[in-house]
């Protein structure tokens, strides 16, 4: 299975109102140290992509979408409809956090 591959089917595991980091989606990969190939991933994604691309959000609890202000919107949106609450500008990682089994 590809790299892509992978990522996405960690991604897909997210189950709704929870949250990863990139670098913990990376360390279900076998490596924490993935995390920025594990963005370019997720950024690949085609518009209308059924994978809950949103639920994957820097470790801080931070979106992370440099340079492109409406998705990093929409993100926080899609979120907030899954039943995620913000502190702010963040997501409190202890209270929404995920990682698979």
């Amino acid at each position: 299975m590809r790299f892509r591959e992978r990522v996405m089917a960690v991604v897909e595991q997210v189950p709704a109102g929870r949250v990863m980091g990139y670098g913990h989606v990376g360390a279900a990969l076998g490596s924490p140290r993935l995390a920025r190939q594990v963005g370019w991933a997720l950024a690949s994604l085609p518009a209308g992509t059924t994978v809950p691309w949103h639920r994957i959000i820097r470790s801080s609890g931070h979106v992370a979408l440099q340079g492109d202000p409406a998705r990093g919107t929409l993100q926080r949106a899609l979120l907030e409809q899954e039943g995620v609450v913000f502190e702010g500008d963040r997501v409190p990682m202890p209270a929404y956090g995920w990682s698979p089994a």
